[in-house]
């Protein structure tokens, strides 16, 4: 009846603005935050393989924009789960693992959550984000030249002069990007009249491992409730 559905979208008003309020209430902006001066690492190491490469281009361009833009990348961008069903989306994610094993503080069993590819035209950009609650984002230089729009991370505060000048990395063809997932960044608009193609993702701990820890040491019945609340 009509009052039923009034109070169904009422509810579906409310529960819109909650999610709403969240969003803007990042860690940094957090009542609850305070000052640390503390660094976090971004990564960049030379993982260049031509044919790979070719690979990957290849399989951006034929897929197209699946998306539709309607992530914070305001481009062409390919399904979320590309690693799933493609093995060249795979080995990048496994260069990204390995690169956050390699910098990780204690060893930790990563595996990737999601990986996409995106294609920025002249004017294309991604808005200013993160991927909270993931521990690793990282990002792969498919097609680009040292003039496409630089990866930015607007928090950057330099230690040196205690300025925030925003610190920025230019693409170069097969470097991967490594950086804490609660960092914000954004790419501004692509100047360039050609393409600029990247690879993204995210890494997080094996869920699995996780409960199996849980249940060794006599969690079970926990674990198991958490699982039917979801």
């Amino acid at each position: 009846d009509i009052m039923a559905l009034l109070k169904y979208l009422a509810k579906s008003i409310d529960v819109e603005n909650e999610v709403e309020e969240k969003k803007s209430r990042q860690l940094r902006t957090n009542p609850n935050s305070k000052p640390f001066s503390m660094k976090f690492p971004i990564v960049v190491e030379n993982c260049y393989d031509g044919f790979l490469i070719d690979k990957l281009a290849r399989a951006c361009r034929e897929i197209g924009d699946v998306q539709n833009k309607t992530s914070n990348v305001k481009a062409s961008m390919t399904s979320w789960f590309m690693h799933e069903t493609n093995e060249d989306f795979m080995t990048v994610a496994n260069l990204a693992m390995k690169l956050a094993r390699k910098n990780s503080p204690s060893i930790v069993n990563l595996m990737p959550y999601d990986c996409w590819g995106a294609i920025y035209k002249k004017g294309e950009y991604t808005k200013s984000h993160d991927h909270w609650p993931q521990i690793w984002s990282w990002v792969y230089n498919v097609e680009c030249c040292e003039d496409c729009a630089p990866l930015v991370f607007p928090d950057y505060v330099s230690y040196i002069s205690g300025e925030n000048p925003e610190y920025s990395l230019k693409p170069k063809p097969g470097h991967l990007i490594l950086f804490p997932g609660w960092v914000k960044h954004y790419v501004p608009e692509q100047q360039c009249d050609h393409e600029r193609i990247i690879l993204a993702g995210n890494l997080g701990v094996n869920p699995w491992e996780l409960i199996d820890g849980m249940e060794k040491r006599g969690a079970n019945h926990i674990s198991e409730s958490f699982k039917l609340s979801k």
